[in-house]
């Protein structure tokens, strides 16, 4: 059974992509911190197209909740492959950088930077035992052209 795992699947971009893949014949991973509501709302659209669709509640910025959901989700799903991995999942805390707090700073690039490599971690071995897999990053043209008050999304995307 092919999988996709969209982080921060649960509203606006992330919704569109797993609606998107759920129509491509992919069942669908939802990942969310918190918003349970949108989070269901989401999984009912993606069934509503014929595949499967599970909700993980996690914190892509916390090592140690991607490591216990996502990797439980695995280890006790080996007849599930994860063939596309859409990292979305991100955060916008803005101040100019004179006022930026180091909560701030480590918020944003929690949630996009160390995410990546916290949740690609996890995917990469079935991709590879696989010979197939896709990870896209989402990011921003504020990784190219930094906006005022964005220290932290910029270097984060």
């Amino acid at each position: 059974m092919k999988f996709a795992l969209i982080t921060g699947g649960s509203r606006g971009i992330g919704r569109a992509i797993s609606v998107k893949l759920a129509e491509e014949g992919y069942n669908i991973l939802v990942n969310y911190k918190s918003n349970d509501e949108e989070a269901n709302k989401t999984a009912d659209m993606v069934r509503a197209k014929n595949v499967q669709a599970e909700l993980l509640k996690f914190d892509v910025s916390n090592k140690n909740e991607v490591d216990d959901i996502l990797g439980a989700w695995i280890e006790n799903n080996k007849d599930k492959k994860i063939e596309i991995l859409i990292n979305n999942a991100g955060i916008r805390e803005d101040a100019l950088m004179i006022w930026m707090t180091e909560d701030q700073w480590n918020n944003v690039l929690g949630s996009s930077l160390n995410a990546f490599y916290f949740v690609s971690r996890h995917v990469l071995n079935g991709m590879l035992a696989n010979k197939f897999g896709r990870i896209v990053n989402v990011v921003s043209l504020s990784g190219i052209k930094g906006m005022p008050g964005q220290t932290n999304y910029s270097a984060a995307k």
